[in-house]
């Protein structure tokens, strides 16, 4: 009876090492290899046959799982990879360039388990991977779109400035150098990249909209009348209007409506306050304010660093974003900015004494 029983249990488990290695021998597009703890290979299904080009009997108790690693930063990562399980005794996944017996070269996505000995010892290691080259290769081919979409959407930021320049010089030393204080504030205020990248594009084109206003307004050798300061208010709205259909990785319509507004509600042209207004719309007003406050303008002489700094810190909290204030000020006195060394500057305006 019990003889019986033992045949019983020897045919169920044979059975099921069939299916299993049925199971395993079937995956043509899977690889699946296994290894002892030095990476010596002891078992190579299908899968792995049709992936790499080796038989199972040119590798299986011959060679090294390393022979299908492209390089040596694949390496170093299965080795990292192999440390981790180790020392977890947790599986883990990974993505490795690995390479072909006709020397192809290809990603996996590889699902790496340990193998265990009867006394819970990490013996070996499980890899399951498939082929994601053609993944890797259309997220390549996407990064390099988006590249090149960046570039031309830049190149429009460059030729709008160019225009600017062409009709106002003052304006556009200007804006170069409002752009790069709003950078240097964003830095400080540690901005992800995509923010302080957006800050300065949009810093050096914030004033697009004074392209509609009469060029004598803009470098008037004397105070402007109401009427005169009502057209020069229109320019956010004439800016907005301007870049609103072009879709831009960043706000940038938004912030140039946004960039004379106040938090306390008095700027213009919508009167937004607080949290109606982003964040780099109050890094740019500062910025804004500075840079003009510091500069010569065609109808008054500068005020100088010292006051525009003041100027800011006075109005800290009421017209001007707190954290802001401090880190334009940190810009400054820590980091030593200083204008006069912005290399970015045009060579139209390097031979002007007084930026505007």
């Amino acid at each position: 009876m019990k003889s019986d029983q033992k045949v019983s249990n020897r045919t169920k488990e044979d059975e099921k090492n069939k299916l299993l290695s049925n199971i395993l021998e079937s995956s043509s597009s899977v690889s699946i290899i296994s290894t002892d703890i030095d990476q010596n290979i002891l078992y190579w299904n299908k899968g792995a046959e049709n992936i790499f080009g080796y038989k199972a009997s040119e590798v299986v108790g011959k060679k090294k799982v390393s022979i299908i690693y492209n390089g040596a930063e694949s390496k170093r990562n299965a080795l990292l990879a192999k440390k981790l399980i180790i020392s977890t005794k947790k599986g883990t996944e990974c993505e490795l360039k690995q390479i072909t017996k006709s020397g192809e070269k290809l990603w996996s996505r590889m699902t790496l388990s340990p193998r265990f000995d009867n006394h819970g010892k990490v013996i070996g290691i499980l890899g399951i991977g498939i082929n994601i080259t053609k993944h890797k290769e259309s997220e390549h081919h996407l990064r390099e779109t988006l590249k090149k979409l960046k570039k031309t959407l830049t190149g429009i930021i460059h030729a709008t400035e160019l225009i600017i320049e062409t009709r106002d010089p003052y304006t556009a030393g200007h804006q170069r150098r409002v752009a790069l204080l709003a950078k240097n504030i964003a830095e400080y205020m540690k901005l992800s990249e995509q923010q302080v990248e957006g800050v300065y594009m949009v810093g050096m084109i914030h004033d697009v909209g004074k392209i509609s206003i009469p060029a004598e307004i803009l470098s008037m050798p004397r105070r402007l009348t109401p009427a005169e300061f009502n057209l020069i208010k229109n320019h956010p709205q004439a800016g907005y209007d301007i870049l609103n259909n072009i879709d831009f990785p960043w706000p940038i319509a938004d912030i140039i409506l946004q960039h004379h507004e106040r938090i306390d509600g008095t700027g213009y042209p919508k009167g937004l306050s607080g949290k109606d207004i982003s964040l780099e719309a109050k890094i740019l007003m500062v910025a804004d304010v500075v840079e003009a406050m510091a500069s010569h303008r065609p109808y008054r002489a500068a005020f100088g660093l010292e006051r525009a700094l003041g100027e800011i810190k006075q109005n800290r909290g009421i017209l001007y974003d707190p954290d802001v204030v401090d880190s334009c000020v940190e810009v400054f006195e820590k980091d030593k900015f200083c204008f006069d060394n912005n290399e970015s500057i045009s060579p139209l305006l390097r031979d002007i004494n007084v930026l505007s």
